[in-house]
């Protein structure tokens, strides 16, 4: 490797000793934030809000605390689970770069599902990509269409990390990038049991 250029020497000298420390109080302060699903108001928020989530991802990291960076985190008495599944059409826009983001009890309540395009093409949820539709506790309609509303299913996976690939997604959009409505359903026999709507599969 060539020898770097006088003027650029002391610039890599500084950045090599930059080293990242987090203030104490900032991971509980994100876990309580997750905790209580907030999502910030505005986009400097936002912008802020991801930076800081990475800050953490290093800070957990190094802190050796990887179990809940992986998503088992306690939510009064129960593990919820992040669960990551990429990429389809989600939006009707004809590409398979839509993934969706589920944070949910294994095999139960859904606390939060958001819909994402995959920009950076890493197969995965990343502080770059577009959020396309971001719900909490239940399913619901986020704006109206008219005739142009398509459908989309995708079946069978693990949406909710409960461990059989038995969930269905249902998305409801406007081609080709609108995402209206987002829900996860179980195809499983104990789902019909339990409620008949829907045949048997009822919206989470």
């Amino acid at each position: 490797m060539k020898e770097l250029p006088d003027q650029l020497r002391d610039l890599d000298q500084k950045l090599r000793s930059v080293r990242f420390r987090a203030r104490e109080s900032f991971k509980p302060e994100l876990l309580g934030r997750l905790h209580r699903g907030e999502s910030p108001a505005h986009r400097s928020e936002i912008l802020s809000w991801r930076r800081q989530l990475v800050a953490a991802a290093v800070a957990v990291l190094t802190g050796g605390a990887a179990l809940g960076l992986a998503g088992l985190i306690p939510w009064r008495g129960s593990v919820v689970v992040n669960v990551d599944r990429c990429c389809y059409d989600l939006d009707g826009g004809g590409h398979a770069d839509d993934g969706v983001l589920v944070l949910a009890e294994r095999d139960s309540k859904v606390h939060r599902l958001r819909v994402y395009e995959d920009l950076d093409g890493s197969r995965s949820y990343t502080p770059g990509d577009i959020v396309r539709l971001d719900r909490g506790d239940e399913p619901a309609l986020h704006g109206l269409a008219g005739d142009s509303i398509i459908t989309i299913e995708r079946c069978c996976l693990d949406f909710d990390g409960g461990g059989p690939d038995d969930d269905g997604l249902l998305v409801m959009g406007v081609p080709p990038d609108r995402v209206l409505m987002a829900a996860i359903y179980e195809t499983g026999g104990g789902a019909r049991k339990r409620d008949p709507v829907l045949a048997g599969w009822p919206l989470r």
